[in-house]
């Protein structure tokens, strides 16, 4: 079974800040109990695997969120839930704020949509930081902000960069999980048991 974790890119949006970003490439493979698995490294997927395993070639932030404590856990499974085509989990905003949100390995940024960002007490329109996005509507200039910490199953990441912007229709998700947050982790899927398994990297 293969989980699509590309929402932003089926919305067709499009980061336009190439110039700033490093690239970064990932491998999703799946093994004979379906169970959905993403890492960094060829080497980590068994052979038998290989010659169907899905490269990904993402964009990263040049600046890393940095870890909330070094000294505290480096592992985590977290359930999610399947809604249609992706995958979604429950995170903690800046340690008071519930948030659902979407997996999204195309996602350069994570994005909290602008309700989000009024219950964290983010005012989007005094932030001079914006970045250009490309929606199906044309190009808009999306406000960044700085989360203080997003934590997601005991994995805390502090000062996080997150883009606010209304990309998930739905109003109960919160936004995207992006690779800004995830690419500090080895990621692993298990379809069969509905759990997001994260190992600090």
């Amino acid at each position: 079974m293969t989980v699509c974790l590309s929402y932003s890119l089926s919305l067709c949006l499009l980061f336009l800040c190439s110039g700033l970003l490093s690239a970064a490439e990932y491998y999703r493979w799946v093994d004979q109990n379906g169970v959905v698995h993403f890492t960094d490294n060829m080497h980590n997927i068994p052979e038998k695997q290989r010659g169907t395993a899905d490269r990904i070639q993402a964009k990263e932030s040049p600046k890393a969120a940095e870890p909330a404590n070094r000294g505290a856990v480096t592992k985590a499974s977290v359930p999610f839930e399947k809604r249609g085509q992706v995958v979604v989990i429950e995170a903690m905003l800046n340690g008071k704020t519930p948030a659902k949100l979407v997996v999204d390995t195309g996602a350069t940024y994570t994005m909290i949509s602008a309700a989000t960002a009024k219950e964290l007490d983010i005012d989007p329109s005094g932030n001079e930081r914006r970045l250009p996005i490309q929606t199906a509507n044309g190009m808009i200039q999306a406000p960044l902000t700085s989360l203080e910490s997003i934590n997601v199953g005991g994995m805390e990441m502090k000062n996080l960069t997150a883009v606010i912007h209304d990309v998930v229709a739905n109003s109960q998700l919160a936004g995207l999980l992006g690779l800004n947050f995830l690419s500090n982790f080895r990621m692993d899927i298990d379809t069969q048991k509905g759990l997001l398994h994260l190992e600090k990297k």
